[in-house]
């Protein structure tokens, strides 16, 4: 049975509270490169984790271990931008704080521990 990446990533951000439809473009870039790497990352246990490879000039680092570095790199990046990653979470955590404006009774109890008046 295939892995539904979209819907995973989906059910993620909704049980973290930060999945908006907008982000939704981004999901999809995301589960086709998690995909990808899933996908890769099962060939290259195939080729009983081959990192290098023998050439006419000398060894070098095997093109799907460059491609894996990649796209972790890549998955990484956009998990943290969907608030994924502890990182991303953080981030966006934050922003949603500095949005909201301050209710009015929080804003009195802060003038109150306010010394300066």
């Amino acid at each position: 049975m295939a892995k539904n990446y979209r819907a995973t990533i989906r059910h993620r951000m909704k049980s973290l509270g930060v999945y908006r439809k907008e982000y939704d473009g981004a999901v999809e870039v995301l589960s086709r490169l998690w995909e990808q790497y899933d996908e890769l990352t099962q060939r290259f246990e195939q080729s009983g984790y081959r990192i290098a490879e023998v050439t006419a000039t000398g060894t070098k680092k095997a093109p799907i271990v460059t491609t894996l570095e990649s796209l972790r790199k890549d998955v990484l990046a956009y998990m943290n931008a969907l608030g994924l990653t502890p990182m991303g979470a953080k981030k966006i955590d934050a922003a949603g704080d500095a949005a909201k404006p301050l209710d009015p009774f929080a804003k009195a109890l802060e003038s109150l521990g306010d010394d300066s008046g």
